[in-house]
């Protein structure tokens, strides 16, 4: 039996003032062994113009990156920013699978939508300014077999832990997120 329960959980991070003139630190602490509990990735990618193949050492797969004729690229591809929002996603889902797993929580399937903003000017006339997206609104409903109340627990978690939420957050532009429990009984 599946019952909808709707809880729009928004989470928002409004665009922080940049410095006109950052700083940029770095640091002269040796290179050390990082903990064994990091997950080490690494890709090698080729390529000419705007086209390039990526790889995973070790890995069957690839993928390949184009671009806009905007750009100069050929949109034979995805490109590079429709990989950001990709993973986003992806990303999203996978946390929320190791959380759900955590917390013993049942998931069924996942309706995920990506939306963004991207200013050109920086990008393609060269002005001054900021290239990042001016804003990423991601719309989640996931069938689940929790309440609201457990519902919004796994999704500050969720949020908390996914390394891809935290570099769209962190990086002063306007992220929105908004969920929906799909409860089902019996999931």
């Amino acid at each position: 039996m599946t019952s909808t329960c709707l809880l729009l959980l928004r989470s928002l991070t409004r665009r922080q003032p940049r410095l006109s003139n950052p700083t940029r630190l770095f640091t002269t602490t040796p290179h050390r062994r990082l903990p064994s509990t990091t997950l080490p990735v690494t890709i090698t990618a080729t390529g000419t113009g705007t086209l390039q193949h990526i790889s995973i050492p070790g890995k069957p797969y690839t993928f390949t990156s184009d671009t806009y004729p905007l750009l100069g690229g050929s949109d034979s591809a995805p490109s590079p920013v429709v990989y950001s929002l990709a993973a986003l996603s992806a990303c999203t889902q996978v946390t929320g699978h190791v959380v759900a797993r955590d917390r013993g929580i049942k998931l069924g399937e996942w309706d995920v939508h990506v939306e963004g903003r991207l200013p050109t000017g920086t990008l393609v006339k060269g002005e001054e300014g900021d290239p990042n997206w001016e804003q990423v609104i991601m719309k989640i409903r996931v069938q689940t077999d929790v309440g609201n109340d457990e519902f919004g627990q796994f999704v500050y978690e969720v949020e908390r832990r996914c390394p891809i939420t935290a570099l769209f957050r962190k990086s002063g532009m306007w992220y929105e997120s908004v969920w929906v429990n799909e409860r089902v009984e019996g999931l």
